[in-house]
């Protein structure tokens, strides 16, 4: 099943061109011209593409603190610095979320690369398309988050052959430009790409996963900033093209149980190795109970949920101790819980898990880790079919089929164990569905775009402890992240967003 992820760990040290950010001159003993001669060649290229995806503590947990730091809900123990103003949404042009730039990029470089050169293999016609395709479905990964979270960017389509300034010092395109390149690519890659892969090679797109991330595409342009109202209407019909291919894990912790990876849930997803250097993620350790028995020395707790968020679910809704630790016990055997006086328990690391540092994260647990906080074996999600659902019943209450939304919500509901909903009024089922998403969706890298499209971020920072904390108040900019400090004094044709 990790196959992947052993040849992805080895092709990064030896990618040719886009091996390196745009703004350096990269150097290999590869060059295209004996790179791409059979399959074996464009799949080693391919791998390099995915490789930006599995770069750890940048796309887990930087990419966590980024998109799930800003909802209401989570929390970040280190108040000061870059994990508590993500917390707060006091975002700052000198944050990581350079580093998530520069990933994104390096990848787009790769998959800009192989598409040109794929061609040269000499593939059947149908092979080649597929593999284009799965380069494609790529950058579209890459280009979707960037538009996402800063806004329009600019818009590399080729392989940087050359480092002249005007290959590499582009201006930004608009956010509509941006997404156009997004729907072209899955469009392309939908119809190409395989349906499912086997266990050596599971992680790389197929294309249920394009069109599910078409379908997201299509339900964003449909929101904020943009307001594309028909685009519900068509992210609904695509959504629905894999209704039924995929189904909900009947009991919601197993969906993320380290020995049930790649379950019937699974769209698209990174996968880790447990104890292989380079092969496994930190977010586990960082969102880690302290002390715990789930992750190597007992875990940071840096990163958590508070206790309103706790506190808003039915007792009944299995999802909320599979989502939260509010107790356990510990690596001595005494048993821990939350403590919301916030007096620390003594001899416990930080003091426990207390107000105001949150619930610990519990969907990630990795008792065999051994060898280094990096290298914990739990897959990190960007994909599954309850998104799928929750999305379809959005996408038809939006485009004015509120009953017609209700079987999908339902359907997520009564696997957590709650009764069917039965609201069809737009308005009132528009914020039931809001709040089943971070129910059922709560820290899987969701929240910040939900915030922005609903153009709820205003609402949700009223009501957001850190923010509360640490003085934070609303201000139009945060509905972007701001372009990073080092990339606008690399580029001078790049221009800030508004407010920073």
């Amino acid at each position: 099943m990790k196959n992947i992820y052993k040849i992805i760990a080895f092709i990064a040290l030896y990618l040719v061109s886009g091996c390196q950010p745009l703004d350096e001159v990269p150097y290999s003993f590869l060059s295209e011209s004996n790179l791409y001669k059979n399959e074996a060649d464009v799949d080693k290229a391919l791998l390099g593409a995915y490789q930006p995806i599995f770069q750890d503590g940048v796309n887990d947990l930087w990419l966590f603190l980024a998109l799930s730091g800003p909802s209401e809900n989570v929390t970040a123990r280190v108040k000061a610095g870059a994990q508590g103003r993500f917390a707060s949404v006091d975002f700052r042009d000198s944050d990581p979320q350079s580093a998530v730039w520069n990933n994104y990029y390096r990848g787009i470089n790769r998959a800009n690369t192989a598409i040109e050169n794929i061609p040269r293999a000499g593939l059947e016609p149908a092979l080649e398309e597929q593999k284009i395709a799965e380069a494609k479905f790529l950058r579209a990964y890459y280009y979707f988050n960037l538009g996402h979270m800063f806004g329009g960017v600019p818009l590399h389509l080729e392989a940087t052959a050359n480092f002249d300034d005007n290959s590499i010092k582009k201006p930004r395109a608009t956010l509509e430009e941006v997404y156009k390149v997004v729907e072209e690519d899955l469009i392309y890659a939908e119809s190409r790409l395989k349906d499912q892969w086997d266990a050596s090679n599971k992680g790389r797109a197929t294309s249920g996963a394009a069109k599910a991330f078409l379908g997201k595409l299509y339900l964003t342009m449909a929101g904020k900033p943009l307001e594309m109202q028909a685009m519900y209407a068509k992210a609904a019909s695509k959504l629905s093209e894999i209704y039924g291919k995929y189904s909900l894990v009947p009991n919601y912790a197993d969906i993320f149980d380290i020995n049930n990876e790649f379950n019937s849930e699974i769209i698209f997803a990174r996968p880790n190795i447990t104890n292989v250097p380079g092969s496994g993620t930190v977010l586990t350790f960082f969102a880690g109970a302290p002390n715990s028995p789930y992750a190597f020395n007992g875990g940071q707790y840096q990163i958590a949920f508070n206790e309103q968020y706790y506190d808003s679910f039915d007792p009944a809704d299995t999802r909320r101790d599979a989502t939260m630790l509010y107790s356990y016990t510990n690596r001595n055997g005494v048993d821990v819980t939350y403590n919301r006086t916030g007096t620390p328990t003594p001899g416990l690391q930080f003091g426990g898990p207390r107000k105001p540092f949150g619930i610990p994260y519990n969907k990630l647990k990795d008792a065999s880790c051994s060898t280094s906080p990096f290298d914990h074996g739990n897959d990190i999600i960007f994909m599954r079919y309850a998104d799928v659902l929750l999305m379809l019943a959005e996408a038809n209450n939006e485009s004015g089929s509120s009953a017609a939304a209700l079987p999908y919500l339902n359907e997520v509901r009564n696997r957590a164990g709650l009764a069917d909903i039965t609201e069809t009024n737009q308005d009132l089922l528009r914020d039931i569905i809001k709040q089943e998403r971070k129910w059922e969706l709560g820290g899987e890298y969701t929240e910040y775009y939900d915030l922005q499209r609903w153009g709820d971020l205003e609402k949700s920072m009223a009501i957001n402890p850190d923010c509360s904390q640490l003085g934070v108040s609303y201000d139009p900019k945060l509905e972007l992240l701001p372009i990073p400090l080092s990339q606008l004094q690399a580029n001078e044709n790049l221009v800030q967003n508004p407010g920073y």
